[in-house]
């Protein structure tokens, strides 16, 4: 959940997303940008040597590394992500290399550019972007953060998604081990 702002409406937006996940497929783990509270890079050496020294880097690095998957639920703020999902990303490199993701963008537009750009930075960093949904006022979504029709298409879409996230963690799963 990338919103850290007061009042947010991301916990809904996320929670929908966790109950769409199938248990059988996931154990559904939510980590919470506002929770996570990490400030601004603070790391003395750049991300990809790997060398953190601060604990709150070394426990979101573990958080990213042991997570087969990772949805990232993210609003869109002036036609783009929230600042501290890009801090979040900043912080790591390794960890980001062929990890799974999909993303969850909502806002007036289906957060169109959030999402584009999510994707865009996630992508430099190596990770496999499976896919995206966008969730819109008030097609999808109301200003609360209700979704506004559980049997909907978007729900038939993050289900999509969902499945393609799991045949890739199934995928890096069958990959041989190289000697």
């Amino acid at each position: 959940m990338s919103s850290t702002r007061p009042g947010r409406i991301g916990d809904k937006v996320t929670q929908w997303v966790s109950e769409q996940a199938a248990p059988e497929q996931w154990q559904v783990k939510v980590l919470d940008l506002a929770e996570i509270d990490l400030p601004f890079f603070d790391e003395e050496d750049m991300p990809k040597n790997g060398n953190y020294a601060k604990p709150h880097t070394q426990a979101w690095a573990s958080s990213v590394f042991e997570s087969d998957a990772i949805v990232v639920v993210t609003p869109q703020y002036n036609r783009s992500f929230p600042a501290p999902v890009k801090n979040a990303v900043d912080y790591l490199f390794a960890e980001w290399h062929g990890k799974p993701i999909g993303i969850v963008g909502y806002g007036w537009t289906g957060a169109a550019d959030a999402r584009a750009d999510l994707g865009k930075v996630l992508s430099h960093v190596q990770a496999d972007v499976v896919g995206d949904l966008g969730l819109s006022f008030p097609e999808q979504l109301t200003v609360d953060g209700s979704v506004v029709d559980a049997g909907s298409e978007a729900t038939d879409e993050l289900r999509r998604l969902l499945d393609a996230l799991h045949a890739k963690v199934l995928d890096l799963d069958e990959v041989p081990a190289q000697s």
